[in-house]
């Protein structure tokens, strides 16, 4: 494929809209919403989502779908333009100056993108016709294969190398509810191996991430308070057990329609670290289970009533991974943004899960990122902090020049050098570091037009 070829398919109208409903910026700090106890649910992933008629904020010229650096200098940016086309943009000095590779139609749920060095990298786009695309010759030209595998419809991508990945794919099945299957490929896609289902009902898995070709830790919607690992890549997992905080998890009111559940997403940091967000979920008292619905991931999206009405609530999380959903708000009247679920819990493992504590997390919201399994940073809104020990204790938040970063976008390269995505108003920006975080530069990026 030659670079810069123009890939728009002929994909139909309903699918370039099923995923505008909730993209949220980051100075939503300001929204003052009523605190609920609960994020309330019952789960589909990946729910068609449709594009409100009007917008409270008008659209930036595109959003930020990825970002992913090999070196302070080489990187890319998946760029999301305002008719849904996806354009791939390089840059080998640090952001000075930048050429766009690739562009096309955007994936129905959003693009996946991994570079492992300067030549090899892979881009998902992610929802039913998923299509991958590779490159190994640094994005000067990229091979397109479509995905068939458990039907196409894909969910979420990982990779660790240019020859490991894994896809969770959502399987439609008309004997009864929707399931997820997991395909793993040690060729570079050539082959999929089908590693089964990671869960079982009333389970969802929304989400897989891998920290080597054996150890893989799942995103889900659990019937208790417990994360899925396997140590076999995919084949099986077993449910890990996680330490309530304080007062206990809290469980679903007397009289409930349903009992309670938990979003829980367990990631890989580095090494043998492990960091895992838990928000319960339970249904109202005396409501009807379809008055209080978890609709989607990513963001983490339910329906609940408030006041007699029903309210849609959309949330973010410290596992998000995907900035652009967050760079802009399109609601529907009566959608509530909040910075941050209620009674979110954050949770470390410095041995591959035997063992967790409590993550002291300076604020409700922000980006982190890892040096190494101890040595976390955080940025949030103007300010910043450092953990030595895996997030169970932090620094002072220290004042820090810099726009609120996206949600997901830090990337720590090593010591001193990090990235993150922002926005400048209605702007995407990066920010740059390379003496360790205390001085950052602002890298703009070039205009595109659809």
């Amino acid at each position: 494929m030659e670079p810069d070829e123009d890939l728009r398919s002929s994909a139909p109208a309903a699918g370039r809209i099923g995923r505008a409903i909730a993209l949220m910026v980051v100075s939503v700090l300001a929204i003052v919403i009523a605190a609920i106890a609960y994020v309330h649910p019952q789960a589909s992933i990946g729910s068609s989502r449709q594009r409100p008629a009007a917008a409270q904020e008008a659209v930036p010229s595109y959003q930020l779908a990825a970002i992913d650096f090999v070196n302070p200098a080489t990187g890319w940016i998946v760029a999301e333009l305002s008719n849904h086309d996806f354009a791939v943009l390089h840059t080998t000095d640090a952001g000075s100056s930048w050429t766009r590779q690739l562009r096309g139609t955007g994936g129905d749920m959003g693009e996946y993108a991994r570079f492992f060095d300067s030549r090899n990298g892979v881009l998902v786009l992610l929802g039913p016709q998923a299509v991958m695309f590779q490159t190994g010759d640094g994005g000067k030209t990229w091979s397109r294969d479509e995905l068939q595998a458990g039907g196409g419809h894909v969910v979420s991508a990982d990779f660790i190398d240019a020859r490991h990945g894994w896809l969770l794919v959502q399987v439609s099945n008309l004997a009864g509810p929707v399931t997820e299957a997991l395909y793993r490929t040690a060729d570079g896609g050539a082959t999929w191996l089908d590693a089964g289902e990671p869960v079982q009902a009333p389970d969802t898995a929304v989400r897989a991430v891998f920290a080597d070709p054996l150890h893989g830790w799942l995103y889900s919607l659990s019937s208790g308070p417990f994360a899925y690992s396997t140590a076999d890549g995919g084949t099986t997992w077993r449910p890990v057990p996680l330490p309530p905080p304080p007062g206990g998890w809290p469980a679903a009111p007397a009289r409930s329609s349903s009992p309670e559940m938990f979003f829980v997403a367990a990631r890989p940091t580095i090494d043998e670290g492990v960091a895992a967000t838990v928000i319960p979920i339970a249904p109202l008292k005396r409501r009807s289970s379809d008055g209080a619905t978890f609709l989607a991931y990513p963001p983490l999206t339910v329906r609940s009533f408030d006041g007699g009405g029903s309210v849609m609530y959309v949330y973010t999380t410290f596992a998000d991974v995907s900035p652009y959903r967050y760079t802009n708000i399109l609601s529907d009247s009566g959608q509530v943004v909040a910075p941050s679920a209620s009674d979110e819990v954050e949770l470390r493992s410095l041995d591959g899960g035997s063992t967790w504590k409590s993550a002291d997390v300076p604020l409700d919201y922000g980006a982190f990122g890892f040096i190494d399994a101890l040595d976390w940073w955080w940025i949030g809104s103007g300010a910043w902090a450092t953990s030595s020990d895996g997030g169970v204790t932090w620094s002072g938040r220290q004042p820090l020049g810099v726009l609120a970063p996206l949600p997901g976008s830090l990337q720590v390269l090593d010591a001193d050098h990090a990235w993150f995505a922002a926005m400048a108003g209605r702007r995407p920006m990066l920010e740059t570091t390379a003496d360790g975080g205390y001085k950052w530069t602002m890298v703009r990026l070039p205009a595109l037009t659809p």
